[in-house]
């Protein structure tokens, strides 16, 4: 969560809202090496809710439970979901509306 362009800059801020907002967390506590659980004590199911939340707001499959589970601190978490969205872009076709629909 270091250099950052403008856009990561956004999508990271984003995510630490999701994560505050499903975790029932305060966002200040959110320091990207605060452990997941022992610092912010949060458990598996809402690892789960913060997971569906962010594929709710960004429209795709989010991560495995398991590999959500993996991560010990905030930095871990973001950088996961970071990634599962980039791929989600990257995947994207750039022109069209995408699994063989014309655009608009």
């Amino acid at each position: 969560m270091g250099d950052l362009n403008a856009d990561e800059a956004v999508l990271v801020k984003r995510l630490v809202e999701i994560i505050a907002t499903e975790g029932l967390v305060h966002p200040q506590r959110l320091d990207p090496g605060a452990s997941l659980e022992a610092d912010l004590g949060l458990s598996l199911d809402d690892l789960t809710l913060i997971g569906n939340a962010v594929e709710r707001e960004f429209d795709c499959d989010m991560v495995p439970d398991d590999e959500m589970e993996a991560c010990r601190s905030v930095r871990q978490l973001v950088d996961l979901i970071v990634g599962r969205i980039a791929a989600k872009s990257a995947s994207e076709p750039s022109q069209g509306g995408g699994f063989g629909k014309p655009p608009g």
